[in-house]
C-alpha cells in the first residue's frame, strides 16, 4: 500500500498535483490554530445529563507535535472543563515515542481513558506506549471495559495491530466504544451503541472536498457522522496531528464535544 507521502510526493515530481497543492497551501489547517470543536448531543441515562466527554485522537506526537503543542491541546481541553476525556489511539508516532514530556503537561483536570491505534503498537502488540500511559495515570482499555453510571466504555486496540475481543460488546448498556480505525464499524452490530473513530485524519490533504488519500479499515468512513439500524452511530474524527506529510489543507484539526442531554 502506497504511503501518504509517497502519494503525495508522487503527484508532486509528476508535476500533476503540485500547482494545484501549491495554489491551496494558503488554505493549510494547522493545530492549533485551527483546531475546531465538533458538538454531538447524545440522549444519555439520567446519571449524564449535563455532562461532557471530549475525544481526542491522532495527536502523532513526536511527529511535528511536541512539548509546546502539548501545552496548548491540554488548554484547549481544559477550557471546556470536560467530566472525561477519551483518547481515541496514535497518541504517539511510533511505539518506542518517548511520551514523558506531554505526559508531563497533561492535566486535564477530568480521568482519560486511551485506547491505542496502530501507530501507538507493534504487529506483536509490545511497545511502551501502554506502559506510558498506565504510569501517567490514564486508564487503559486495550480489549477492557470500564462502566460508569449506565454507559459502558469499551477500548479495542487498532484492528490493524491486535484481535479485537468483540465479545465485550455484549452489554444491554449504552456502549462508547473507542475502536481506533472506523470501517470496523461494521462488525460492532450490537444496538445501542456509539463508535468514536479516528485514523483517516479525514484524509488530512482534501481537494474539492475529497481526501487524497485514506488509509487501510478508513476508507468507507473517512469522517463525519453516520447512523446505523438499533441505535448505533459513528464518529469519525480528522483527528490533531499528521501522518507522513506535515500539512493538513483544507482539513482542520478537530476535537468531538459529546454533550449529554
Amino acid at each position: 500500500m502506497i504511503s501518504r507521502r509517497k502519494f503525495i510526493g508522487g503527484m508532486l515530481g509528476a508535476g500533476l498535483g503540485g500547482p494545484v497543492l501549491l495554489k491551496l497551501w494558503a488554505s493549510e489547517t494547522p493545530f492549533p490554530a485551527a483546531c475546531g470543536i465538533h458538538s454531538v448531543k447524545i440522549q444519555a441515562p439520567a446519571g449524564w445529563v449535563g455532562k461532557i466527554v471530549l475525544f481526542v485522537t491522532d495527536v502523532h506526537y513526536g511527529h511535528f507535535f511536541g512539548p509546546d503543542e502539548a501545552i496548548l491541546l491540554n488548554e484547549i481541553v481544559h477550557k471546556h472543563r470536560p467530566d472525561l476525556v477519551l483518547m481515541g489511539g496514535d497518541l504517539a508516532q511510533t511505539p518506542k515515542t518517548d511520551l514523558s514530556e506531554f505526559f508531563s503537561h497533561w492535566s486535564p483536570g477530568c480521568p482519560t481513558f486511551f485506547s491505542p491505534g496502530n501507530h501507538d503498537l507493534t504487529d506483536k502488540f509490545a511497545g511502551s506506549i501502554l506502559r506510558q500511559a498506565q504510569e501517567a495515570g490514564l486508564t487503559v482499555l486495550c480489549n477492557r471495559t470500564e462502566t460508569w453510571n449506565d454507559i459502558t466504555f469499551i477500548g479495542f486496540p487498532s484492528a490493524l495491530r491486535a484481535t479485537q475481543r468483540l465479545s465485550l460488546l455484549q452489554t444491554p448498556k449504552l456502549k462508547i466504544v473507542l475502536g481506533h480505525e472506523p470501517d470496523t464499524w461494521d462488525r460492532y452490530t450490537q444496538p445501542d451503541l456509539i463508535h468514536l473513530a479516528g485514523h483517516t485524519h479525514g484524509g488530512q490533504v482534501r481537494l474539492l472536498d475529497s481526501p487524497l488519500y485514506l488509509p487501510t479499515l478508513g476508507r468507507k468512513y473517512p469522517e463525519g457522522e453516520f447512523a446505523g439500524e438499533s441505535n448505533r452511530a459513528l464518529i469519525v474524527s480528522a483527528g490533531i496531528g499528521y501522518t507522513d506529510v506535515p500539512v493538513r489543507i483544507n482539513c482542520p484539526p478537530e476535537i468531538i464535544k459529546l454533550e449529554f442531554v
